[in-house]
């Protein structure tokens, strides 16, 4: 009986495992252009070729859709299969997650130009301020954003609001979301070869982990 119990327990570990180690290639695998980029320029480069970069993230929303989705289903039912799920969600919210990603790449590069213009004038001390708590805003709002699209049919500008307001009536989760990003940039840097094996993966599982009360308590108001 016990070593039952104990053979359960290993093969469950070995399963997860292989599901986060799968997710992370699946999600490399649909983010191509981003690899290039880490390959090619780097990790570290990231904010001096800071155009380029958002340029490589074009495929990054329908992959962290479809890993979002596949993760929150493993928290809900502790079993997924991880390449049918995927690309379920995939497929099924390309197009709206593709161009949300678009217009919000848009938008961080608008901004971050406009950052860099403004400070360089005397006016700036007044605008430069402003840009940067719309940015700030807006990079607060992505987790919520594609974690809302990867759970529910919603129109775009609906998950662009609601965003927003649970980023100010969320304070919690939101200190949270910055954590779990923090704590996952800290493993990369600790021992990136091993922590790019599962990084995507640890990072949307962690997210969908610390939004799971948020996303049971929309759903009980539904």
């Amino acid at each position: 009986m016990v070593n039952g119990f104990n053979l359960e327990k290993i093969m469950t570990f070995f399963n997860y495992i292989f599901w986060f180690f799968m997710g992370n290639v699946l999600f490399w695998f649909c983010n191509l252009p981003m690899v290039l980029f880490f390959l090619f320029i780097g990790f570290q480069n990231v904010l001096i070729y800071l155009p380029l970069f958002l340029a490589s993230c074009i495929l990054f929303a329908p992959a962290f859709t479809a890993l979002l989705y596949t993760m929150g289903k493993l928290l809900r039912n502790k079993d997924i299969n991880i390449f049918s799920d995927y690309f379920k969600s995939y497929k099924d919210n390309f197009i709206q997650s593709f161009f949300l990603g678009i217009v919000l790449l848009l938008f961080i590069l608008i901004l971050y130009f406009n950052i860099s213009f403004f400070k360089t004038l005397d006016i700036g001390i007044y605008l430069t301020p402003f840009f940067v708590v719309i940015l700030s805003l807006l990079l607060l709002s992505i987790p919520y954003i594609f974690i809302l699209l990867s759970r529910y049919k919603m129109k775009s500008i609906n998950l662009l609001k609601t965003s927003i307001i649970l980023i100010i009536s969320k304070p919690l989760v939101t200190i949270s979301n910055i954590i779990v990003f923090l704590f996952c940039l800290m493993l990369f840097e600790i021992k990136p070869s091993y922590a790019a094996l599962f990084i995507a993966t640890i990072f949307s599982f962690l997210l969908m982990f610390v939004n799971k009360h948020l996303l049971n308590s929309l759903e009980n108001k539904k």
